[in-house]
């Protein structure tokens, strides 16, 4: 039959308990040998008291992470055998704080030698691991960063590595329209010409431009398109990742899919257009080798448009050329005449 042990981390607080209890009911067997009947568990705030003199419930319970309540009910206890006494605060004449009384100093001093002992007891099932060390790296991580978000983060990575980024299918003409209309709604507001759009994707892909979708367990998350403007102008559009996938770098990569798809056609000038308040997603475009430019004459497609952008992957910032340079070479690759021109 398997042990706690046998699962490893995956138990690893219940194994942590297990411990705990096991050495509270040790030491409460040396206490009580020595005639002490409080519990070990209450030690912490005598401790507390001892190196800080005189608080109340709420530093108590500050100081040691546990709740309100939990620490008030250790209190009571302590005041009952003796060995605490609650004090007036000067500051404030409705609260009360807590201090040793005279026999809890006593106490403190004549287990001096019990506390030694078991350091050395710890030291020796430490066996030079260090136990006590991790222990207190291992609270101040989690303080730092609580576990139930660690184990978001792993999901989070999990899901990341497994998004495929596929060419549309009418089968997720919903799906594209929903992220968008999805998005739309977070930030400003669904425009007419959003709705034209959106309703019909194909004919995105009719007119000569493509769609990009983020593609996880089945599920749409994610989508992007390069829409035919005019000419041999095209528009990177509709970019959207659902809330619940954001921060996985999934539209990046949906970008660089798309710069890779666009420049492999070998010839085209590529622009998109946003609103100045979406900083992450120009820092993004910038990353990859869009410029700011002047819009070249007439007013945008949509109201909320207020900075307009050029692809010019050769001019991408130092240390965020990766992706434009990737773009590039598999471009330079695929044709020979591959150019992007820009406006204004």
């Amino acid at each position: 039959m398997a042990r706690l042990h046998d699962y490893g981390p995956l138990l690893l607080a219940s194994r942590l308990r297990r411990i705990s209890e096991a050495m509270h009911a040790g030491v409460d067997e040396v206490y009580a040998s020595l005639g002490v009947q409080l519990s070990s568990r209450c030690f912490p705030i005598l401790f507390l008291l001892r190196d800080h003199g005189r608080m109340g419930i709420s530093q108590l319970a500050g100081q040691l992470g546990q709740s309100h309540p939990a620490v008030s009910q250790m209190s009571r206890r302590l005041l009952q055998a003796g060995v605490v006494r609650e004090h007036p605060d000067p500051a404030d004449s409705r609260r009360r704080l807590l201090g040793l009384s005279p026999r809890g100093n006593a106490l403190m001093q004549r287990l001096a030698p019990a506390w030694q002992a078991i350091e050395a007891a710890v030291a020796g099932l430490e066996a030079g691991q260090q136990l006590s060390a991790a222990l207190t790296s291992i609270d101040a991580e989690l303080a730092r960063k609580p576990f139930a978000q660690r184990i978001g983060a792993q999901l989070h990575e999990a899901d990341a590595a497994a998004v495929e980024v596929i060419p549309y299918e009418p089968r997720y003409r919903a799906d594209f329209k929903r992220l968008n209309i999805e998005w739309l709604e977070r930030y400003f507001r669904v425009e007419p010409i959003d709705v034209t759009v959106l309703s019909n994707p194909a004919a995105i892909v009719r007119k000569g431009g493509f769609i990009l979708l983020a593609r996880l367990r089945g599920g749409i998350i994610g989508t992007c398109a390069v829409m035919h403007d005019s000419g041999e102008r095209y528009e990177l559009t509709k970019m959207s990742v659902t809330a619940r996938y954001q921060g996985l770098k999934i539209g990046r990569r949906m970008l660089v899919a798309a710069l890779e798809a666009f420049a492999a056609r070998g010839k085209g000038e590529l622009f998109l257009e946003t609103n100045s308040v979406l900083k992450p997603a120009i820092a993004l475009y910038e990353s990859v080798g869009f410029v700011h430019a002047p819009r070249p004459g007439g007013p945008s497609h949509y109201e909320r448009a207020d900075v307009y952008m050029d692809w010019r992957p050769s001019v991408a910032p130092a240390g965020a050329a990766t992706a434009a340079a990737r773009v590039s070479s598999s471009a330079g690759s695929r044709s020979g005449t591959s150019r992007t021109r820009s406006r204004g």
